[in-house]
């Protein structure tokens, strides 16, 4: 009777990770979709974006009753990996603006700027742009990546598996917005960046208990990256 029990969990622990893995895919999916489209506007895809990344863990945790998203998405966690977070933060933030200073010669402002023109992002829009990337986008994929996917699936004490999936997930969802926005080598590198910068996130997560270093450091990521476009924008080549 106990055996018996013990596979029934095991098959709805399994047909959980299944249902999580392909639900996150497919918004990462539709989303990837979107940009494609004549709908691919900012202003468009980020709406969606913020629909699907919402609603995604609200259905999943209801129609399989789990009760674990409290903890999932908490903000609150180790004080002491949190504060840690915030130099790591301003550490990322370094980095991130030393790198560009290196492969700046190896940039092309027409590609950037006209990959962002098609996506709905100008000079005139930016300012606004810029606090959206920086608090809610960042917020969101963090509740999405973090904690909706990784979180879930760590809970259920596949570490690897989430390690891995939640990771290269994150990579792949900036596939189609990075495309048509940096050559071909820099984009293997943002991409291959961006895995790494996800099982980061992922380290954070377990270490501070909650979403709150991963997004602190995150914050800190999207800053100088939409420093670096204020550049192009408004300083120039």
């Amino acid at each position: 009777m106990a055996h018996g029990t013990e596979i029934e969990l095991i098959y709805i622990k399994n047909k959980n990770i299944l249902i999580l893995t392909i639900s996150s895919f497919l918004v990462c999916a539709l989303h990837a979709i979107m940009l494609n489209t004549q709908f691919s506007h900012y202003a468009c895809t980020s709406a969606l974006k913020i629909i699907l990344f919402g609603l995604c863990p609200v259905i999943y945790f209801k129609l399989l009753k789990d009760k674990s998203h409290k903890e999932t998405f908490s903000v609150k966690g180790d004080k002491k990996y949190i504060k840690r977070s915030f130099i790591l933060g301003l550490c990322v933030f370094t980095v991130i603006l030393i790198i560009f200073m290196i492969l700046r010669p190896f940039l092309n402002r027409t590609m950037i700027v006209g990959a962002l023109a098609q996506n709905g992002i100008s000079r005139n829009n930016f300012p606004v742009v810029f606090i959206y990337v920086v608090l809610i986008n960042a917020a969101f994929e963090e509740i999405f990546f973090r904690g909706f996917v990784f979180m879930t699936l760590y809970r259920m004490d596949y570490k690897r598996y989430a390690y891995g999936y939640s990771s290269l997930l994150f990579a792949l969802y900036h596939v189609f917005i990075l495309n048509n926005a940096v050559s071909p080598g820099i984009f293997i590198f943002c991409i291959a960046g961006l895995a790494v910068a996800g099982l980061f996130f992922n380290y954070l997560v377990v270490k501070c208990k909650s979403m709150t270093g991963s997004l602190i450091v995150h914050i800190s990521a999207n800053l100088a990256l939409n420093l670096i476009v204020s550049v192009y924008y408004f300083i120039g080549n």
